[in-house]
């Protein structure tokens, strides 16, 4: 049972509301969406960063595999279970979405680059260490995709949380543990 109220959305002003359009389903606003509007400049800022995530220089697999690793990392089944299936979808195999969340090699130099920098800036405090920096750009990882990443990372880390605290059931079936 969510913690945060869920609100109306004749409640919410029209800037969030045209915010909220392209996440629509069937007409449909998804009641995580109405919890998360309890800061409707928070959810604002959020769709904003997505928004502009799904215009930059990562393709759905990069991002998928970038949500997929952080909620493994913050232990949120909502977005396991939302980011194994989308990561699916956007062809990233069983197999490979279980090293993903494993922090371990896919088979594909982009993918195990992102898993590493990702890994490495989650879980280490400070400055990025030089050779994880070197090995992302022998990747093939530009400054934009860096930047890039780090949004993604920033964009999954605030639905994290924010279900940490609501409490969110997953409407999908749980992701398989690891």
């Amino acid at each position: 049972m969510p913690r945060l109220s869920t609100c109306k959305e004749s409640a919410l002003s029209e800037q969030t509301l045209t915010a909220l359009q392209p996440v629509r389903v069937n007409d449909q606003i998804s009641e995580i969406y109405l919890q998360f509007a309890n800061s409707e400049p928070a959810l604002q800022a959020y769709l904003a960063m997505e928004s502009a995530l799904n215009h930059g220089s990562l393709d759905l697999r990069d991002i998928e595999c970038v949500k997929l690793l952080v909620s493994e990392m913050t232990q949120c089944q909502y977005c396991l279970s939302i980011h194994t299936a989308k990561s699916r979808k956007a062809g990233i195999s069983k197999e490979q979405a279980l090293a993903i969340r494993q922090s371990q090699a896919t088979g594909e130099a982009r993918l195990d680059a992102i898993v590493s920098l990702v890994g490495a800036l989650f879980r280490n405090p400070g400055v990025l260490n030089p050779s994880e920096l070197a090995s992302a750009r022998s990747a093939g990882l530009s400054d934009q995709n860096l930047v890039d990443i780090c949004m993604a990372m920033s964009t999954i880390f605030f639905t994290n949380i924010t279900n940490h605290i609501n409490d969110s059931e997953s409407p999908l079936p749980p992701a398989p543990s690891i």
